[in-house]
Protein backbone atom coordinates (compact mmCIF):
# COMPACT_ATOMS: atom_id res chain seq x y z
CA UNK A 1 0.00 0.00 0.00
CA UNK A 2 2.40 2.48 0.85
CA UNK A 3 4.79 1.77 -2.00
CA UNK A 4 1.43 2.23 -4.61
CA UNK A 5 0.86 5.42 -2.76
CA UNK A 6 4.44 6.71 -3.44
CA UNK A 7 3.98 5.67 -7.15
CA UNK A 8 1.34 7.91 -7.53
CA UNK A 9 3.33 10.49 -5.37
CA UNK A 10 5.83 10.43 -8.04
CA UNK A 11 3.88 9.99 -10.98
CA UNK A 12 1.73 13.17 -10.14
CA UNK A 13 5.28 14.88 -9.10
CA UNK A 14 6.83 14.30 -12.80
CA UNK A 15 3.59 14.93 -15.15
CA UNK A 16 2.64 18.34 -13.16
CA UNK A 17 6.42 19.22 -13.56
CA UNK A 18 6.05 18.10 -17.55
CA UNK A 19 2.77 20.01 -18.17
CA UNK A 20 4.52 23.55 -19.25
CA UNK A 21 7.66 25.40 -19.60
CA UNK A 22 9.22 27.46 -16.29
CA UNK A 23 7.95 31.01 -16.69
CA UNK A 24 9.79 34.02 -15.43
CA UNK A 25 7.16 36.87 -15.23
CA UNK A 26 9.03 40.21 -14.26
CA UNK A 27 6.76 43.93 -13.81
CA UNK A 28 7.25 46.48 -16.40
CA UNK A 29 7.07 49.17 -13.12
CA UNK A 30 7.78 48.29 -9.31
CA UNK A 31 5.61 50.82 -8.17
CA UNK A 32 2.46 50.85 -9.15
CA UNK A 33 -0.48 52.70 -7.95
CA UNK A 34 -3.39 50.85 -5.67
CA UNK A 35 -5.64 49.97 -8.08
CA UNK A 36 -3.97 50.96 -11.19
CA UNK A 37 -2.72 48.98 -14.28
CA UNK A 38 -0.21 46.12 -13.65
CA UNK A 39 1.63 45.10 -16.76
CA UNK A 40 4.67 42.09 -17.18
CA UNK A 41 6.62 40.49 -19.25
CA UNK A 42 6.25 36.75 -19.62
CA UNK A 43 10.13 35.34 -20.63
CA UNK A 44 10.05 31.90 -21.91
CA UNK A 45 13.66 30.38 -22.06
CA UNK A 46 14.57 27.48 -24.48
CA UNK A 47 17.95 26.23 -22.69
CA UNK A 48 18.57 23.36 -25.32
CA UNK A 49 21.20 24.35 -27.86
CA UNK A 50 19.95 22.03 -30.23
CA UNK A 51 16.24 21.34 -29.84
CA UNK A 52 12.84 23.59 -30.64
CA UNK A 53 10.49 24.15 -27.40
CA UNK A 54 6.72 23.82 -28.75
CA UNK A 55 5.14 25.99 -25.46
CA UNK A 56 1.64 26.78 -25.11
CA UNK A 57 1.15 30.03 -23.75
CA UNK A 58 -1.38 31.13 -21.12
CA UNK A 59 -4.35 32.46 -21.69
CA UNK A 60 -4.15 34.57 -18.28
CA UNK A 61 -1.65 34.55 -15.91
CA UNK A 62 -3.60 34.62 -12.47
CA UNK A 63 -1.24 35.94 -9.04
CA UNK A 64 -2.50 35.55 -5.22
CA UNK A 65 -0.90 38.48 -2.41
CA UNK A 66 0.73 36.60 -0.51
CA UNK A 67 -0.15 37.07 3.09
CA UNK A 68 -3.61 38.48 2.61
CA UNK A 69 -6.16 36.13 2.62
CA UNK A 70 -8.88 38.97 1.93
CA UNK A 71 -7.58 40.01 -1.51
CA UNK A 72 -8.75 38.67 -4.72
CA UNK A 73 -6.78 37.41 -7.16
CA UNK A 74 -5.67 39.47 -9.51
CA UNK A 75 -6.59 38.26 -13.59
CA UNK A 76 -3.48 39.34 -16.32
CA UNK A 77 -4.32 38.81 -19.94
CA UNK A 78 -2.17 39.09 -23.08
CA UNK A 79 -1.92 42.31 -24.32
CA UNK A 80 -1.44 41.92 -27.77
CA UNK A 81 -3.52 39.23 -30.04
CA UNK A 82 -0.80 36.21 -30.73
CA UNK A 83 -1.07 32.65 -31.36
CA UNK A 84 -1.08 30.49 -28.16
CA UNK A 85 0.53 27.64 -29.42
CA UNK A 86 4.78 28.92 -30.14
CA UNK A 87 7.71 27.49 -30.64
CA UNK A 88 11.07 28.89 -29.33
CA UNK A 89 13.95 28.50 -31.03
CA UNK A 90 17.13 26.77 -29.77
CA UNK A 91 19.51 29.00 -26.96
CA UNK A 92 16.67 31.40 -27.12
CA UNK A 93 13.66 33.05 -25.73
CA UNK A 94 10.17 34.14 -26.17
CA UNK A 95 8.68 37.08 -24.41
CA UNK A 96 5.00 38.04 -24.11
CA UNK A 97 3.31 40.88 -22.24
CA UNK A 98 0.60 41.07 -20.06
CA UNK A 99 -1.91 43.46 -18.33
CA UNK A 100 -4.61 43.77 -15.21
CA UNK A 101 -5.58 46.11 -12.65
CA UNK A 102 -4.54 45.72 -9.20
CA UNK A 103 -7.33 45.10 -6.39
CA UNK A 104 -8.09 48.66 -4.83
CA UNK A 105 -6.80 49.13 -1.24
CA UNK A 106 -4.04 46.86 -1.21
CA UNK A 107 -0.51 49.02 -0.57
CA UNK A 108 3.10 49.09 0.31
CA UNK A 109 5.44 46.05 -0.68
CA UNK A 110 3.27 43.09 -1.84
CA UNK A 111 4.54 39.50 -3.10
CA UNK A 112 2.62 38.38 -6.10
CA UNK A 113 2.67 34.41 -6.41
CA UNK A 114 1.45 32.78 -9.13
CA UNK A 115 -1.76 30.74 -9.04
CA UNK A 116 -2.00 28.94 -12.71
CA UNK A 117 1.15 28.50 -14.01
CA UNK A 118 4.99 27.42 -12.60
CA UNK A 119 7.26 30.39 -11.85
CA UNK A 120 8.91 31.77 -8.93
CA UNK A 121 7.17 35.12 -6.62
CA UNK A 122 7.33 38.80 -8.13
CA UNK A 123 7.76 42.08 -5.69
CA UNK A 124 5.82 44.77 -6.57
CA UNK A 125 5.12 48.20 -4.65
CA UNK A 126 1.47 49.50 -4.55
CA UNK A 127 1.63 53.34 -4.42
CA UNK A 128 -1.36 54.57 -2.13
CA UNK A 129 -1.49 58.13 -3.46
CA UNK A 130 -2.83 56.39 -6.99
CA UNK A 131 0.49 57.59 -8.91
CA UNK A 132 2.83 54.88 -10.31
CA UNK A 133 6.28 55.69 -10.84
CA UNK A 134 8.26 53.82 -13.87
CA UNK A 135 11.33 51.61 -13.13
CA UNK A 136 14.19 53.23 -14.34
CA UNK A 137 15.05 52.35 -18.00
CA UNK A 138 18.61 51.65 -19.58
CA UNK A 139 17.87 53.94 -22.69
CA UNK A 140 16.10 52.84 -26.03
CA UNK A 141 16.58 48.86 -26.99
CA UNK A 142 16.11 47.76 -30.27
CA UNK A 143 14.01 45.33 -31.16
CA UNK A 144 16.30 42.72 -32.24
CA UNK A 145 18.92 43.54 -29.15
CA UNK A 146 19.74 40.02 -27.94
CA UNK A 147 22.40 40.93 -26.15
CA UNK A 148 20.56 43.00 -23.73
CA UNK A 149 17.26 40.91 -23.77
CA UNK A 150 19.79 37.39 -23.20
CA UNK A 151 20.71 39.25 -20.19
CA UNK A 152 17.27 40.50 -18.98
CA UNK A 153 16.05 36.52 -19.37
CA UNK A 154 19.94 34.97 -18.22
CA UNK A 155 18.98 32.78 -15.43
CA UNK A 156 20.76 29.68 -14.79
CA UNK A 157 19.07 26.56 -13.46
CA UNK A 158 20.05 27.03 -9.85
CA UNK A 159 18.58 30.25 -9.65
CA UNK A 160 15.37 29.46 -10.91
CA UNK A 161 15.58 26.77 -8.32
CA UNK A 162 16.45 29.14 -5.72
CA UNK A 163 13.61 31.41 -6.83
CA UNK A 164 11.07 29.07 -6.82
CA UNK A 165 11.96 27.44 -3.38
CA UNK A 166 11.95 30.92 -2.10
CA UNK A 167 8.75 31.66 -3.80
CA UNK A 168 6.84 28.48 -2.09
CA UNK A 169 7.49 29.92 1.49
CA UNK A 170 5.25 32.19 3.34
CA UNK A 171 3.98 33.59 6.72
CA UNK A 172 1.82 31.29 8.67
CA UNK A 173 0.95 32.32 12.31
CA UNK A 174 2.21 36.44 12.80
CA UNK A 175 5.54 36.98 13.43
CA UNK A 176 6.34 39.27 16.21
CA UNK A 177 8.91 39.96 19.34
CA UNK A 178 7.26 41.97 22.02
CA UNK A 179 8.38 42.75 25.98
CA UNK A 180 6.74 43.46 28.74
CA UNK A 181 6.48 42.58 32.76
CA UNK A 182 4.71 41.15 35.37
CA UNK A 183 7.06 41.72 38.00
CA UNK A 184 9.93 40.24 36.20
CA UNK A 185 10.89 41.52 32.82
CA UNK A 186 9.97 39.09 29.82
CA UNK A 187 9.90 38.49 26.38
CA UNK A 188 7.64 36.56 24.05
CA UNK A 189 8.42 36.02 20.55
CA UNK A 190 6.40 33.90 17.83
CA UNK A 191 8.19 32.50 14.13
CA UNK A 192 5.67 31.11 11.66
CA UNK A 193 6.42 30.05 8.66
CA UNK A 194 4.75 27.56 5.96
CA UNK A 195 6.05 25.91 2.94
CA UNK A 196 3.71 24.89 -0.43
CA UNK A 197 4.84 21.12 -1.05
CA UNK A 198 3.67 21.17 -4.29
CA UNK A 199 4.09 23.61 -7.77
CA UNK A 200 1.02 25.53 -8.28
CA UNK A 201 -0.79 23.98 -11.28
CA UNK A 202 -3.85 23.20 -12.55
CA UNK A 203 -3.82 19.78 -12.85
CA UNK A 204 -2.85 19.12 -9.44
CA UNK A 205 -5.71 21.71 -8.03
CA UNK A 206 -5.89 19.33 -4.49
CA UNK A 207 -2.08 19.10 -4.07
CA UNK A 208 -1.17 22.54 -4.69
CA UNK A 209 -2.86 23.34 -1.16
CA UNK A 210 -1.15 21.22 0.83
CA UNK A 211 1.24 22.75 3.17
CA UNK A 212 4.00 21.75 5.92
CA UNK A 213 4.18 24.91 8.91
CA UNK A 214 6.40 25.45 11.74
CA UNK A 215 5.66 27.39 14.75
CA UNK A 216 7.18 28.23 17.40
CA UNK A 217 6.30 30.60 20.44
CA UNK A 218 8.82 31.43 23.50
CA UNK A 219 8.96 33.46 26.56
CA UNK A 220 11.89 34.07 27.51
CA UNK A 221 12.81 35.45 31.09
CA UNK A 222 15.46 38.50 30.24
CA UNK A 223 14.76 39.91 33.48
CA UNK A 224 16.27 36.96 35.63
CA UNK A 225 19.56 36.02 36.25
CA UNK A 226 21.01 34.33 32.85
CA UNK A 227 18.23 35.72 31.00
CA UNK A 228 16.90 31.27 30.52
CA UNK A 229 13.91 30.52 28.42
CA UNK A 230 10.92 29.90 30.35
CA UNK A 231 9.15 28.23 28.23
CA UNK A 232 8.66 27.15 24.42
CA UNK A 233 6.16 25.40 22.08
CA UNK A 234 7.02 23.48 18.85
CA UNK A 235 4.39 23.35 16.15
CA UNK A 236 5.08 21.26 13.18
CA UNK A 237 2.13 20.61 11.41
CA UNK A 238 0.76 19.04 7.84
CA UNK A 239 -2.56 20.37 6.44
CA UNK A 240 -4.75 21.38 3.38
CA UNK A 241 -5.44 25.15 2.92
CA UNK A 242 -7.52 26.79 0.41
CA UNK A 243 -7.94 30.82 1.46
CA UNK A 244 -11.21 31.12 -1.31
CA UNK A 245 -13.54 28.15 -1.50
CA UNK A 246 -15.76 30.48 -2.19
CA UNK A 247 -16.09 34.10 -3.73
CA UNK A 248 -19.69 35.64 -2.36
CA UNK A 249 -21.03 36.91 -4.89
CA UNK A 250 -22.34 40.20 -3.41
CA UNK A 251 -19.19 41.19 -2.32
CA UNK A 252 -15.60 41.36 -4.16
CA UNK A 253 -13.96 41.23 -1.36
CA UNK A 254 -16.37 38.51 0.96
CA UNK A 255 -14.67 34.90 1.39
CA UNK A 256 -14.57 31.36 2.89
CA UNK A 257 -11.76 30.13 3.46
CA UNK A 258 -10.57 26.40 4.72
CA UNK A 259 -8.19 24.40 6.49
CA UNK A 260 -7.83 21.08 7.73
CA UNK A 261 -4.94 18.96 8.82
CA UNK A 262 -2.85 17.25 11.74
CA UNK A 263 -0.55 19.33 14.23
CA UNK A 264 2.34 18.54 17.03
CA UNK A 265 2.49 20.94 20.04
CA UNK A 266 5.19 20.14 23.05
CA UNK A 267 7.74 22.31 24.64
CA UNK A 268 10.75 19.86 24.58
CA UNK A 269 11.26 19.67 27.99
CA UNK A 270 11.43 16.10 30.20
CA UNK A 271 10.22 14.58 33.50
CA UNK A 272 7.31 16.34 35.06
CA UNK A 273 7.91 19.82 33.04
CA UNK A 274 7.29 17.66 29.81
CA UNK A 275 4.44 18.66 27.64
CA UNK A 276 2.93 17.14 24.44
CA UNK A 277 -0.14 16.93 22.16
CA UNK A 278 -0.95 15.82 18.74
CA UNK A 279 -4.46 16.75 17.31
CA UNK A 280 -6.39 16.80 14.01
CA UNK A 281 -7.94 19.92 13.72
CA UNK A 282 -10.40 21.82 10.38
CA UNK A 283 -10.53 26.03 10.75
CA UNK A 284 -13.35 27.64 8.50
CA UNK A 285 -12.11 31.52 7.58
CA UNK A 286 -15.42 33.68 7.51
CA UNK A 287 -14.48 37.16 6.00
CA UNK A 288 -16.64 40.01 5.20
CA UNK A 289 -15.86 43.53 4.67
CA UNK A 290 -17.33 47.12 5.45
CA UNK A 291 -16.59 49.90 2.26
CA UNK A 292 -13.51 49.04 0.24
CA UNK A 293 -10.21 48.74 3.03
CA UNK A 294 -12.51 47.47 6.41
CA UNK A 295 -12.92 43.93 7.32
CA UNK A 296 -14.01 41.63 9.93
CA UNK A 297 -12.65 37.95 10.06
CA UNK A 298 -14.13 35.14 12.56
CA UNK A 299 -12.31 31.94 12.37
CA UNK A 300 -12.90 29.10 14.97
CA UNK A 301 -10.49 26.34 14.96
CA UNK A 302 -11.92 22.92 15.67
CA UNK A 303 -9.85 19.90 17.12
CA UNK A 304 -9.75 16.70 18.25
CA UNK A 305 -6.64 14.89 20.73
CA UNK A 306 -4.94 12.27 19.09
CA UNK A 307 -2.39 12.01 22.27
CA UNK A 308 -2.33 14.11 25.32
CA UNK A 309 -0.26 11.47 27.66
CA UNK A 310 1.50 13.59 29.14
CA UNK A 311 -1.07 16.03 30.09
CA UNK A 312 -4.23 13.93 29.92
CA UNK A 313 -6.26 16.29 31.48
CA UNK A 314 -5.88 19.02 29.19
CA UNK A 315 -9.26 19.16 27.56
CA UNK A 316 -10.22 20.76 31.00
CA UNK A 317 -7.97 23.65 30.63
CA UNK A 318 -7.91 24.04 26.62
CA UNK A 319 -11.00 22.55 25.34
CA UNK A 320 -11.25 21.40 21.67
CA UNK A 321 -11.45 24.79 19.93
CA UNK A 322 -10.06 28.29 19.42
CA UNK A 323 -11.65 31.22 18.39
CA UNK A 324 -9.72 33.73 16.21
CA UNK A 325 -11.94 37.39 15.63
CA UNK A 326 -10.03 39.98 13.30
CA UNK A 327 -11.20 43.31 12.89
CA UNK A 328 -9.53 46.47 10.97
CA UNK A 329 -8.43 47.50 7.78
CA UNK A 330 -6.36 45.86 5.24
CA UNK A 331 -3.64 48.32 5.11
CA UNK A 332 -4.16 49.68 8.54
CA UNK A 333 -4.93 49.01 12.21
CA UNK A 334 -5.71 45.61 13.26
CA UNK A 335 -6.80 44.22 16.22
CA UNK A 336 -6.69 40.14 16.93
CA UNK A 337 -8.48 38.69 19.48
CA UNK A 338 -8.35 34.74 20.52
CA UNK A 339 -10.52 32.94 23.03
CA UNK A 340 -10.37 29.77 24.21
CA UNK A 341 -12.24 27.99 26.69
CA UNK A 342 -12.03 25.07 28.38
CA UNK A 343 -14.52 22.29 29.77
CA UNK A 344 -14.25 23.56 33.20
CA UNK A 345 -16.39 25.66 34.52
CA UNK A 346 -13.51 28.26 35.40
CA UNK A 347 -10.64 27.78 32.61
CA UNK A 348 -10.16 30.45 29.65
CA UNK A 349 -8.00 32.64 28.14
CA UNK A 350 -8.07 35.43 26.02
CA UNK A 351 -5.35 37.06 24.02
CA UNK A 352 -5.61 40.84 22.23
CA UNK A 353 -3.22 41.31 19.41
CA UNK A 354 -3.13 45.58 18.30
CA UNK A 355 -1.29 46.00 15.32
CA UNK A 356 -0.29 49.19 13.91
CA UNK A 357 1.68 50.07 10.59
CA UNK A 358 4.87 51.77 11.19
CA UNK A 359 5.41 52.29 7.27
CA UNK A 360 3.93 55.71 7.14
CA UNK A 361 6.29 58.97 6.29
CA UNK A 362 6.22 60.18 9.72
CA UNK A 363 7.83 57.01 10.94
CA UNK A 364 10.24 57.08 8.18
CA UNK A 365 8.74 54.27 6.41
CA UNK A 366 9.78 51.34 8.52
CA UNK A 367 8.89 48.04 8.14
CA UNK A 368 6.20 45.71 9.59
CA UNK A 369 4.13 47.35 12.57
CA UNK A 370 4.24 48.31 16.01
CA UNK A 371 2.64 45.38 18.48
CA UNK A 372 0.55 45.72 21.47
CA UNK A 373 -0.24 42.66 23.37
CA UNK A 374 -2.43 41.19 26.08
CA UNK A 375 -2.48 37.97 27.47
CA UNK A 376 -5.20 36.59 30.45
CA UNK A 377 -6.33 33.51 31.83
CA UNK A 378 -5.07 30.04 31.89
CA UNK A 379 -2.21 28.50 29.87
CA UNK A 380 0.02 31.36 28.11
CA UNK A 381 2.38 28.71 27.49
CA UNK A 382 2.45 25.00 27.33
CA UNK A 383 4.14 24.45 30.14
CA UNK A 384 1.47 26.24 32.22
CA UNK A 385 -1.52 24.89 30.64
CA UNK A 386 -3.14 24.23 33.97
CA UNK A 387 -2.48 27.18 35.79
CA UNK A 388 -3.66 30.89 35.61
CA UNK A 389 -1.29 33.71 34.84
CA UNK A 390 -0.85 37.09 35.46
CA UNK A 391 -2.44 39.16 33.22
CA UNK A 392 0.60 39.92 31.13
CA UNK A 393 0.95 43.07 28.12
CA UNK A 394 3.98 43.82 26.22
CA UNK A 395 4.85 46.06 23.37
CA UNK A 396 7.20 45.28 20.36
CA UNK A 397 7.53 44.98 16.40
CA UNK A 398 5.41 42.45 14.43
CA UNK A 399 7.15 41.67 11.50
CA UNK A 400 3.65 39.66 9.94
CA UNK A 401 0.24 39.69 10.65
Amino acid sequence: MIRTVACLLVSLIFFAGSARADFLVLPDNRVIASGGLLEVTLFIPNDSTDAELAVDLPARLTLRTRGVSSAPEIVLAPIETQPMQVRIKPDSFLKVRYSGLLPKGLSGNLVLEPVDFAGPALGVSASRAGVAQSAPKSGSEPAGDRKTEAATAAIGPSDRDTARFVSAYSPYEPNYFSAGSDGTTNAKFQISLKFRLFNPDTQTAFLEKLYLAYSQTSIWAIGESSAPFYDSSYRPSLFYLDEDVSQWPFRTWSRLGFQAGLEHESNGKDGAASRSINIAFIRPTFTLPFGNRYFVALSPKIYSYLDRSDNSDIAYYRGYSDVLVKVGATDGVQLATTMRKGTGRAPYSVEFDLSIPLSTPKLGNLGGYLHLQYFDGYGESLLDYNRKVHPQFRIGLMITR
